[in-house]
């Protein structure tokens, strides 16, 4: 189920000229996108109706299920399908790539952190840009958190349903980082600069609802329901597919800042279900690796064109095998 790399790539290609093919194959094809629907470009404006159009979902998703309108199953779902655009939003936004002013930004990151009810944006940020620095390290706490590197089993299987039992690895992440800054390196600093112990309460207790809720739930309590259908299951559900993606999208083990050998596609057709529910991560977001400041919009349009280039120049896909690996890249 691997594809290979193409088997008429020049053997004398190096990983440096690939990776530069495959970035100048991206940015042609961003370009000629926007050529054809300039609509596009208009970052802000996009990104905006994106937000808007997230929130009124929800909402509607709520408010139906509330009176009766729409059933259980179908309002977890639009819950989960709206979060995954605010999620592909806050990572874009960690990256800068639209909403310039800072209170709005901040706003919309607040609303982004109690939808999905998990680690706030700006501690995400912080482990989001040094995955980009370190990525598939010992010290990549970002994808650490979510798996990558573990071998299958329950604990690997919980991290996936419940991400807070993956704090259990912190200690071991602080030491390798440690070990990174005695080889040079400067330390990266995650804390927050103020209002720190805020956060941590809010994250905390972000933490805590699932099992006050499956608790009530079994206890026979009113609001415990509505708690599970609204908040509880479709995060747990969305979290579970982003992170399997995710984590399994990406190799460890690799050489250091080496961009080409850092990620895989995920889009065999047995995956398109977990696909659905995260915006199609595992098959697009090895383009981000090589083009980081694409929106999310165009990133996905992109990739039916640029797949064959990915493959061509030594992008693995599909590459099942590297899950019973621990995401180790094969031989």
């Amino acid at each position: 189920m691997t594809a290979a790399p193409h088997p008429d790539r020049a053997t004398a290609l190096t990983q440096s000229q690939a990776t530069r093919r495959i970035a100048v194959a991206l940015r042609d094809a961003d370009r000629r996108l926007l050529e054809e629907h300039p609509m596009l470009g208009r970052t802000e404006a996009v990104a905006w109706t994106f937000f808007w159009g997230a929130v009124a979902a929800l909402a509607a998703c709520v408010y139906a299920w509330s009176v009766g309108a729409l059933g259980t199953p179908w309002t977890i779902l639009g819950i989960i399908l709206a979060a995954s655009v605010l999620h592909e939003m806050e990572h874009d936004l960690i990256h800068d790539m639209y909403i310039p002013n800072r209170v709005a930004r901040n706003a919309v990151f607040t609303v982004i952190w109690l939808v999905k009810a998990t680690i706030d944006p700006w501690t995400r940020g912080r482990w989001h840009r040094w995955h980009h620095a370190v990525s598939g390290q010992e010290e990549d706490i970002e994808e650490r958190l979510i798996g990558m590197g573990q071998p299958w089993g329950p604990f690997r299987l919980l991290m996936t349903i419940y991400p807070p039992v993956a704090i259990v690895l912190k200690p071991g992440l602080r030491r390798a980082i440690d070990r990174r800054v005695e080889e040079g390196i400067r330390r990266p600093d995650f804390r927050h600069p103020r209002f720190k112990y805020f956060f941590h309460g809010i994250t905390g207790v972000l933490a805590l609802l699932p099992i006050v809720g499956v608790v009530g739930w079994f206890q026979g309590a009113a609001w415990a329901w509505p708690l599970l259908v609204l908040w509880v299951l479709p995060n747990t559900i969305r979290h579970a597919a982003i992170a399997t993606l995710s984590a399994n999208s990406h190799y460890t083990g690799v050489e250091r800042g080496v961009v080409i050998e850092q990620n895989q596609i995920l889009d065999h057709p047995l995956l398109w279900p977990l696909a659905a529910l995260c915006w199609n991560f595992g098959a697009t977001h090895v383009l981000h690796h090589f083009l980081v400041r694409q929106p999310f919009w165009r990133r996905t349009l992109i990739f039916s064109r640029v797949r064959e280039v990915l493959v061509f120049n030594g992008v693995p896909a599909n590459d099942f095998a590297s899950i019973w690996r621990a995401n180790r890249r094969g031989a």
